[in-house]
């Protein structure tokens, strides 16, 4: 008989106070005045993003790992059973917790400035990075899943339709806001931090350099890549020994998902 699974720890993403008060607290917050402590596994992927947003704005941060091992035994709190979650530490010693990557990376964008100069900017933000995020959870369900005698063309169909076709599009939207190097305006946005992370991803799968190699087809994408590569912040973040302990974990964790001696890791960080 398979025991029941352990009940997951779980985090209130309701407050006492109405949701006008929490907004009128964050509203008049300034953002050294707050504490964000990021919860995720010890590996680059879904979490990355949020980690890089923390590192560019120079945030009051802590980065919490969870082991396999709590995660497992439920003593991970979390909003939905998933990770990574936030939690935002107020001067009143108030706390909100927010669940879900898309809205992690979206309200700490808006917290440090990187959601665009206005409302439109913003929206045109917000559905480059989800359909950034959907292309990642592709690669899981279509190609991850499979089992080893169906991956090799699960991986072929993705990489010639689906990866292909996202890119045919991106650099199609790139040119239209003047291939200058940023998906929105001509300032680093949300929408920037988050491509270089997708790549990066990509890096880190047993046949990434499949993908990267097709990423670096389309000249405007991979300007984008490279600008964010130029952010001092993030160069600094990189070279630290808790980013690379993100992404070497990254590359043992998915080497499940590669084929018997064929696939090989793209190089990472520095020359991805």
């Amino acid at each position: 008989m398979v025991s029941p699974p352990i009940p997951k720890a779980k985090l209130p993403l309701h407050t006492k106070e109405s949701s006008r008060e929490i907004s009128k607290l964050l509203a008049e917050t300034d953002n050294a005045d707050i504490h964000f402590a990021l919860t995720y596994f010890g590996l680059a992927s879904v979490g990355s993003t949020a980690r890089d947003l923390l590192e560019v704005a120079g945030a009051n941060h802590t980065k919490h790992t969870a082991s396999d091992d709590d995660w497992i035994q439920g003593k991970v709190p979390s909003g939905f059973s998933y990770l990574p979650v936030l939690t935002v530490k107020l001067p009143n010693n108030k706390e909100l917790h927010l669940a879900e990557a898309i809205v992690i990376d979206t309200f700490l964008a808006e917290r440090f400035g990187l959601l665009g100069e206005n409302s439109w900017e913003a929206t045109l933000i917000r559905m480059f990075h989800t359909n950034m995020q959907y292309l990642r959870e592709r690669t899981f369900s279509d190609v991850f899943v499979d089992p080893m005698e169906k991956r090799i063309k699960a991986r072929a169909w993705f990489l010639e339709r689906v990866l292909k076709k996202f890119l045919n599009d991106h650099e199609y939207h790139l040119k239209e806001n003047g291939s200058n190097g940023h998906y929105v305006g001509d300032k680093l946005s949300l929408a920037d931090i988050h491509l270089w992370n997708i790549i990066h991803f990509y890096g880190t799968v047993p046949w990434g350099q499949k993908a990267i190699d097709m990423f670096k087809e389309y000249p405007l994408v991979w300007k984008v890549k490279e600008t964010v590569e130029r952010v001092p912040q993030l160069v600094e973040w990189r070279a630290t020994e808790e980013f690379k302990g993100y992404e070497t974990q990254s590359v043992k964790n998915y080497a499940e998902f590669g084929l018997d001696g064929e696939d090989t890791v793209a190089p990472l960080t520095s020359s991805a």
